[in-house]
């Protein structure tokens, strides 16, 4: 009798690759996509503006009045570059993220700081308009008093202005460091150099109304006349940059 064997067919065991270890220096190179990378163009435009603002500020002082429109054009430049970046949806996140912190408070702080100090620079520059208007008139009628009432109101103008100055420039003591996250350093970089050219800006204004307290000539008027329009266009960027940050704090349901 013939035993019947039943054949099994052996495969051979299929062992799964051995994974190689990922390399530590490759493993930390992912980006959050709520965070704009250093690289980001809006980014690199924002420091570009930075720089030729800071650029500006050696060249100007207490008695340059004649940079005073060049260093608005230049604020008013830092300004869109700035609401640009904050229009991003990453930088509206990243805000939203950032609510509650010492980074957002700032920022919210000198944002009003600023706005604050344009609003008051744009109607001071107004009262000397008007104060030199009136020291012409007093002139052309030999009103010995009027001419001094209009050169004490000067005094007051130049006042009002020192003060204005030193508010701006307390937003840039409230600059960043570096070790915050690059879209945070850029945007406290902006305002620190926002706040340094605003109080050259006024300086510059202050100084000439110090030198002027009895008439400025057509030339100087039609001057502060383009610096009100220069601080009427910044005050609103400010504004803006305002709206923006409160809208990604507190964005529509």
């Amino acid at each position: 009798m013939v035993t019947r064997f039943k054949r099994y067919l052996s495969l051979p065991v299929t062992r799964p690759p051995k994974r190689r270890p990922v390399p530590v220096q490759k493993r930390h190179h992912v980006r959050s996509t709520s965070l704009p990378c250093p690289s980001h163009p809006l980014i690199s435009d924002l420091e570009a503006e930075i720089c030729a603002l800071r650029a500006w500020l050696p060249r100007s002082g207490p008695n340059r009045f004649g940079s005073v429109p060049s260093g608005l054009n230049r604020l008013e430049r830092v300004l869109s570059s700035l609401a640009d970046l904050l229009r991003l949806p990453q930088s509206q996140e990243s805000v939203r993220r950032s609510k509650g912190s010492v980074w957002t408070e700032r920022l919210l702080e000198d944002s009003v700081r600023l706005a604050d100090g344009f609003g008051s620079l744009r109607s001071e520059i107004m009262a000397v308009r008007d104060h030199q208007w009136e020291a012409q008139t007093a002139i052309r009628r030999r009103d010995e008093a009027r001419l001094a009432a209009s050169a004490k109101a000067m005094r007051c103008c130049e006042k009002e202005l020192v003060r204005i100055a030193s508010a701006m420039k307390s937003a840039a003591r409230s600059a960043g460091t570096q070790s915050e996250a690059g879209m945070n350093w850029v945007v406290r970089d902006a305002i620190s150099a926002m706040a340094e050219a605003s109080e050259s800006v006024v300086f510059g204004i202050a100084g000439a109304v110090a030198g002027k307290k009895r008439e400025m000539d057509d030339e100087e008027l039609e001057k502060m006349e383009a610096m009100q329009s220069g601080s009427e266009r910044v005050f609103r960027r400010l504004v803006d940059i305002r709206v923006l940050i409160l809208n990604a704090l507190t964005p529509c349901l």
